[in-house]
C-alpha cells in the first residue's frame, strides 16, 4: 500500500517511523508540507504543492497537520479518488465540511477514514448505535498546562489552578471548536455514535494528574457502557496522547492484513 502525509511534525514522525519498518508492506512516498516546515522528518520527499503529492498515485493519504488541513485539502485528496485518513477529527465539526467530504467520497469511490485515536470502546459504541443509543458523555481530563493555547481558555490562568476545574462543559461540536488540538476525541465519539450536538463533554484541567484521561459513558437499548482510558502524553505534544499515535498505525496495518479485527 502507498500512503502520503499532509504534515511533517511529530505525529508525522511517529507515522514515518513505522512505514520505513514494515519490510515493504506500506510505502511512504512523499508528504505536503508549508513552506516554512523543515527538512522531511524521514526518507520520503516533501512539496508544498498537493498535486505534487497526488501525481505519485498513494493509494491513502494520512492527515496529521491540523484541522485547517482537513478543509483546505480534503475534498481535492478525495476528488482524486484517494483515501483520506482524518487525525484532525474536530474538523468534522463543521457540519459543512463533513457533508462536502462525505459527498465527495460518496462521488470518487474514496474513503475517510477515523482512527479511534486516545479511545477505547468506539468499535462497541457503533454497534450500539445500530440498536438505538440514548446518551453518550465523555469527560477529559488533563493537567491544566496540556490546555494552553486553545481558544476555549481565553482569560484562564491555567498556572494558577490548583484543584480540578472544569474548563468547559457543552456539546461535542462546541468542544471541538473550542479546544482544536484537545479535542479530537470528543468528535470522535460524537461521530461514532450520537452526532455533535447530542455528546456531552466536559473537560477538565486537574494538577493532581500526569496522564490524559478520558472516561466514555453510554446507555441505549445494548445497556450500559462506560470505558476509562488513562493515556500517556505524547513525548513530543502534551495536548495529545502517545496513544493517538499509535491508533494510526494500528489502523494503517489493518488495511493491509488479511485477517482483520
Amino acid at each position: 500500500m502507498k500512503i502520503g502525509l499532509i504534515g511533517n511534525g511529530a505525529i508525522a514522525s511517529v507515522v514515518t517511523a513505522h512505514c520505513e519498518g514494515s519490510d515493504g508492506r506500506i510505502e511512504l512516498v512523499g508528504a505536503t508540507v508549508l513552506s516554512g516546515d523543515g527538512p522531511s522528518v524521514g526518507k520520503h520527499p516533501t512539496f508544498t504543492n498537493l498535486d505534487d503529492l497526488l501525481a505519485l498515485g498513494p493509494d491513502l493519504i494520512v492527515e496529521c497537520a491540523g484541522q485547517e488541513a482537513v478543509s483546505d485539502y480534503g475534498p481535492e485528496i478525495l476528488k482524486a479518488g484517494i483515501g483520506l485518513m482524518v487525525i484532525s477529527v474536530g474538523a468534522l465539526a463543521d457540519a459543512d465540511l463533513l457533508n462536502t467530504l462525505d459527498a465527495q467520497a460518496r462521488e470518487s469511490d474514496a474513503k475517510v477514514i477515523i482512527p479511534a485515536g486516545a479511545l477505547a470502546g468506539l468499535d462497541a459504541i457503533t454497534a450500539a448505535r445500530t440498536g438505538g443509543l440514548d446518551r453518550i458523555t465523555l469527560r477529559t481530563r488533563k493537567s491544566p498546562m496540556a490546555w494552553s493555547g486553545a481558544p476555549g481558555v481565553d482569560g484562564v490562568d491555567l498556572e494558577t489552578i490548583a484543584a480540578p476545574t472544569v474548563i468547559f462543559k457543552g456539546s461535542a461540536g462546541d468542544a471541538a471548536r473550542t479546544f482544536p488540538k484537545n479535542a479530537n476525541v470528543a468528535a470522535a465519539v460524537a461521530i461514532a455514535g450520537i452526532g455533535m450536538e447530542n455528546t456531552q463533554v466536559e473537560l477538565i484541567a486537574d494538577p493532581g494528574v500526569t496522564r490524559n484521561i478520558h472516561h466514555i459513558e453510554a446507555e441505549g437499548a445494548f445497556g450500559r457502557l462506560e470505558v476509562d482510558v488513562q493515556a500517556e502524553p505524547s513525548p513530543d505534544n502534551p495536548k495529545t496522547s502517545y496513544l493517538a499515535a499509535l491508533s494510526i498505525i494500528r489502523q494503517l496495518d489493518k488495511l493491509t492484513e488479511t485477517i482483520q479485527i
